[in-house]
């Protein structure tokens, strides 16, 4: 072993035998019992006249002695048993009671000074022995609390702010500056102290910058002391916990240098004291001379010297003191401890201080510090990437592997996506903790349910601004606005100012209401002006018109009404659709489908299930495929006011169409007739009023999508056969029997030129059958609806359109009503006469009746 090594290690030895044998607790202990061995015989005399004669031999073996002996001894159990999870014994009361037991076995043993009392019946204990089941008791809460604690699951928990210590890795590359700083402290002797202020914002990494170079100064010419001066109560008292800090950190190096620096600290405080206090202290030094402050600042620097080694003193989070207590702490740097090799290390955000100077002493303030510290060290601010970084690794050991891609692209990046809402916002590592501890707690009830990028964004702006966070929630309808309500891919943007305030405090119209709010509320929010653009461009980028409208954003973005205040509750609301339960019905049986869909009828959350069907377009295989499409017509065949509740037919359409074969392809190995099959079942499966079934069709018909696997043909029978099973249950001349008529029109394409067609709506001669059959059985209520009323007139009338969509012409209808072979009744009669006035017009014009036995309504009349 090297020399200089050999010597360090003999020295490091010396000292902690030194510090142990000066140890409060080996003299607060060993000295008292030593004191007792050497005057146990007058102790023993004393005792005795005191309490064992007047007291302790009047107590004899009864049972009522016994009684209580085994009540206390039943009592220190159950104490025991009560403390046995989590209570934190105390070493100190252990130690004084095994030395009490020791002394005790020692009279137990030798009873020739004082006879010890046995139990009645049981002269082996006596009442005295209590002591051990003390000890052995507390002996056992020690041992227990000694074993290896339950690791806590720290990857579930908060991350605290806890700096580098002494283990912890540099991540923000201060160690280079470390190592040259601490070399220039361990080679300069100086004979008044040196200040070294670190400088930097809160959270920049201040106390790692210590920890760090405590690392580097291990050395043992060193005395490294911490001074913690927020932990005082007021200034006052700041002087006295630093130097009885000192002072005890002085004591294993020099007998005489505490005692000179209580006499110092008194001398000090001398000097702060008012009132009978000041008084006392002045007939004190009076009665007592002694030395000078100046005499013993002298003699106090002398002694330090003496000892030869550095001392380091660490002061911490100065700007955590308010005015006065900074003022004091400097003057302790500057004045009363600028002792030789005395080394300050003191950090702080000097913006805060300075302002704190200033309201003292605003003369020269800005260079005020100065004077203070000879070296004034700058922390950097930090490389984005590293706290980005950081902020990943935290998330991620949180969240499942499932979501740490996701994790790594919004918050760090992966390939050219590089995220930009940091900016400005998250710059040092205590930022990091605190938004890693708030997303950690926010976002849990919601990750499967939110946008996480989304979420992230809001909540900066909750952990930097919580009053303009809540106050932006609480204000949507003044901030916020949905350009088209009837657009359903429209979501929430930014609300301009507008024409009337185009000018208030320098704004122009475009821009938005929430910045105007800000500039005028800047005070009340405690926004400063400068951060207002931040905050604005924070929001722009989720609220903003740009590119990513609402169209192109995720289902589950904050744009979108449905979701927004999700965003802002932290968990899913009541009446809310969970993202979570929809995925997990989706990927189950159609069976448990159908029965989650019926209770999300029962909760009336047809709008959110509906929404979120709409949303749809990526299916991961055949299974979830066929289960989402029959989940959706047996949501649109769901009973709404008396009426299916229906869906967006170009939507369906679109999700259903066999573009060159995409879904046949996919999902059924290229064979479009299985395909087909599919959805051929799953019309088969319609229910009675069919209004979603033959209205989806009917848009089929009337649309030039050659794309959709069943042809027109196969869904022209379709709809008439669901035409036909409604009129065979007949109840009445209703709209739902007329628009199933309608419903079996189709659309016959002709190619007009340049890629245009012409459709012409045409109505299949089944159709018109089947409706021809209703009306031979129904003729009496169906005349009624056919006499229409000229636009504005209301004492002529004709026939309705209707005829000739399905008779094919007004003779061909005469024709129908010659042939009826039904009872004729008056009615019929004298709708005979009616329609024998409009062929003398050639149907070409209203006449004139007057109906007795047909009641006739004219539906255009406005009241």
């Amino acid at each position: 072993m090297p020399q200089d090594n050999l010597k360090t290690t003999n020295e490091n030895w010396l000292i902690r035998l030194r510090k142990l044998l000066t140890h409060q607790c080996l003299i607060g202990y060993a000295l008292p019992l030593l004191i007792f061995i050497l005057l146990h015989h007058s102790i023993e005399e004393f005792l005795s006249l005191l309490v064992v004669k007047p007291l302790l031999s009047k107590i004899g073996s009864t049972n009522i002695n016994n009684a209580l002996f085994f009540l206390v001894a039943g009592y220190a159990l159950l104490l025991f048993i009560s403390r046995a999870n989590r209570f934190v014994p105390s070493g100190k009361a252990f130690t004084l009671q095994v030395i009490l037991m020791a002394i005790y076995l020692f009279y137990r043993n030798h009873q020739t000074v004082w006879q010890l009392q046995p139990l009645k019946g049981f002269t082996v204990f006596y009442y005295t022995d209590l002591i051990f089941e003390i000890v052995l008791l507390n002996g056992m809460l020690l041992l227990r609390q000694s074993l290896p604690a339950k690791k806590i699951e720290q990857a579930q928990g908060f991350h605290d702010d806890g700096s580098l210590g002494k283990n912890k890795p540099d991540l923000l590359g201060y160690e280079p500056y470390v190592r040259t700083l601490s070399s220039r402290i361990l080679q300069t002797n100086p004979e008044t102290a040196i200040a070294v202020g670190i400088n930097g914002r809160w959270g920049s990494g201040k106390t790692s910058f210590f920890d760090l170079l405590k690392r580097h100064m291990t050395d043992v010419e060193i005395i490294v002391i911490d001074f913690d001066p927020w932990n005082s109560l007021s200034p006052k008292s700041i002087i006295k916990d630093f130097f009885e800090t000192v002072r005890r950190a002085i004591r294993p190096y020099h007998s005489q240098l505490p005692r000179l620096l209580d006499n110092y600290t008194d001398k000090l405080i001398n000097l702060h004291s008012e009132g009978l206090g000041k008084v006392a202290k002045e007939l004190k030094s009076v009665i007592v001379p002694g030395s000078s402050l100046n005499d013993l600042y002298e003699q106090i620097n002398k002694e330090i010297k003496a000892i030869g080694r550095k001392i380091i003193i660490y002061i911490d989070d100065l700007d955590r003191l308010d005015k006065e207590e900074i003022a004091e702490v400097i003057r302790l740097i500057r004045n009363t401890a600028n002792f030789s090799y005395t080394f300050f290390i003191v950090a702080y955000d000097r913006g805060y201080v300075l302002n704190a100077i200033k309201s003292m002493n605003a003369f020269n303030h800005t260079h005020f510090l100065e004077k203070i510290f000879q070296i004034e060290v700058n922390l950097p601010y930090f490389n984005p990437a590293i706290i980005q970084r950081k902020l990943a690794d935290l998330l991620k050991v949180y969240y499942h592997q499932e979501y740490h891609e996701t994790i790594e692209k919004e918050i760090v990046s992966i390939g050219s996506s590089i995220p930009q809402y940091f900016a400005g916002w998250i710059e040092t590592l205590r930022d990091v903790t605190r938004l890693n501890n708030g997303i950690t707690l926010n976002l849990d009830q919601l990750l499967t349910e939110v946008v996480f990028s989304e979420f992230v964004r809001l909540e900066i702006l909750r952990l930097k601004f919580p009053s303009v966070y809540e106050a932006f929630y609480r204000n949507t309808t003044t901030f916020l606005y949905i350009p088209d309500k009837h657009n359903s891919t429209n979501g929430y943007q930014l609300k301009s100012i507008g024409d009337e305030s185009e000018k208030m405090l320098g704004l122009s119209k475009e821009h938005s209401a929430f910045e105007l709010f800000l500039r005028q509320n800047a005070e009340r929010l405690s926004v400063e002006q400068y951060e207002i653009g931040q905050i604005v461009a924070l929001l722009d980028g989720l609220f903003g018109v740009s590119r990513l409208t609402a169209r192109f954003r995720s289902h589950l973005s904050v744009v979108h009404p449905s979701r927004f205040e999700l965003y802002f509750s932290y968990s899913l609301l009541e009446g809310k659709l969970s993202e979570a339960d929809f995925v997990r019905a989706t990927q189950g049986d159609i069976t448990s489908f159908k029965a989650q869909i019926d209770q999300w009828n029962r909760k009336n959350m047809n709008f959110e299930v509906l929404r979120r069907f709409l949303q749809l377009g990526n299916f991961k295989d055949r299974k979830e495929f066929e289960t989402v499409v029959a989940g959706i017509f047996y949501f649109a065949r769901q009973s709404d006011n008396n009426s299916q509740f229906g869906y967006e037919d170009r939507q369906l359409a679109n999700l259903l169409r066999d573009d060159r074969q995409r879904l046949s392809k996919k999902f059924y190995n290229g064979k479009q007739e299985d395909y087909a099959a599919f959805i051929q079942d799953l019309f088969s499966d319609a229910v009675y009023p069919f209004t979603f079934d033959s209205t989806f069709l009917e848009y089929l018909n009337k649309s030039f999508d050659p794309a959709f696997p069943i042809d027109l043909d196969d869904r022209l029978l379709m709809v008439i056969d669901l035409f036909r099973r409604y009129v065979s249950n007949f109840a009445g001349w209703d709209y739902n029997l007329w628009r199933l008529y309608h419903a079996c029109s189709y659309k016959d394409w002709t190619p007009t030129g340049e890629g245009s067609y012409r459709g012409e709506t045409i109505y299949p001669e089944e159709a018109n059958r089947v409706m021809t059959e209703t009306i031979g059985k129904q003729l009496e209520s169906f005349l009624p609806m056919i006499i229409d009323f000229p636009p504005f007139v209301d004492d002529q009338m004709y026939f309705s359109g209707v005829i000739k969509t399905i008779f094919g012409s007004y003779e061909s209808f005469g024709e129908f009503l010659d042939k009826y072979e039904g009872p004729t009744t008056p009615a019929l009669v004298e709708f005979r006469q009616f329609y024998q006035k409009l062929a003398e017009n050639n149907f070409a014009n209203a006449v004139t009746f007057e109906f007795k036995n047909i009641k006739v309504v004219n539906r255009g009349t406005v009241n």
